[in-house]
Order: C-alpha cells, then sequence, then structure tokens
C-alpha cells in the first residue's frame, strides 16, 4: 500500500512527539518497521526522503556495484546502505546481493523486460501445385 505524504509526516510527528514506534504503529494501525524506516528515511534525507516515488526508479550496474561493495566492506545492514543512498526499499539491495553471489557484476546488469520482438518473416511464394 502506498501512503502519502501528509500521512508520513503525520506519523514521524506523531513519534517524535516521545511515542514508542510500537505506540505510533498501533495510533496509525501500521507495522512498527514501517515507522521506523519513515523516521530513519526522515532522519537521514529530509522530505525529499520520504516522499513517494513518482516513477520507477532506474540504478546502474555501477551504482548496485558500489551499493554491494559498500555494504560488504563497512559491514552495513540493507536498511543502513538503503537510507544511505537513498534507496526506498532494503529488500532492492537484498535483491542486487544475491544476483551479485551468484553471478558477480553480470548479475547486477538489467535484463531486458518482455518479450522480444519477432523480425518480419521472410516470405516467398507458395509453389504451384
Amino acid at each position: 500500500m502506498r501512503y502519502d505524504l501528509d500521512f508520513k509526516l503525520e506519523v514521524i510527528a506523531y513519534y517524535m512527539q516521545g511515542h514508542t514506534g510500537r505506540a505510533t504503529a498501533e495510533e496509525f494501525n501500521l507495522d512498527n518497521k514501517i515507522v521506523i524506516k519513515w523516521v530513519k528515511q526522515y532522519q537521514s534525507g529530509g522530505i525529499e526522503a520520504i516522499k513517494p516515488k513518482t516513477s520507477k526508479a532506474y540504478y546502474s550496474h555501477e551504482f548496485k556495484h558500489k551499493v554491494i561493495t559498500t555494504m560488504l566492506s563497512q559491514g552495513l545492514s540493507q536498511l543502513e546502505v538503503a537510507l544511505r543512498y537513498n534507496i526506498s526499499s532494503p529488500a532492492l539491495i537484498s535483491h542486487w546481493h544475491k544476483a551479485y553471489r551468484l553471478e558477480g557484476i553480470s548479475g547486477l546488469i538489467s535484463k531486458p523486460k518482455g518479450r522480444t520482438v519477432m523480425s518480419k518473416p521472410f516470405i516467398t511464394d507458395k509453389p504451384e501445385g
């Protein structure tokens, strides 16, 4: 489910008034993890970090590699590295990490989506007969 900016700000403000993550989650009928994620995003990047994304983000394989190597070399969690690089979903980093473990840097290169375009078939005249 997507939440608008005003709702997220209301949740964060409630939390910042001294309520616990659990109390805030109960007040707004949310999962505690979502509350903590929004608060951390807001603290690290302000309003821009919690704004709903209007389009799907594209990440180059170089960027993905930088994120994964930073996470591994500095011992950061997926959430910590997501906050550092302003990536909305830590789960995305999990997918990148798995692809990197299985295929190396080539696993981080985006594969084309959808079906391939068919070339026009070579049409020949039917034999008489």
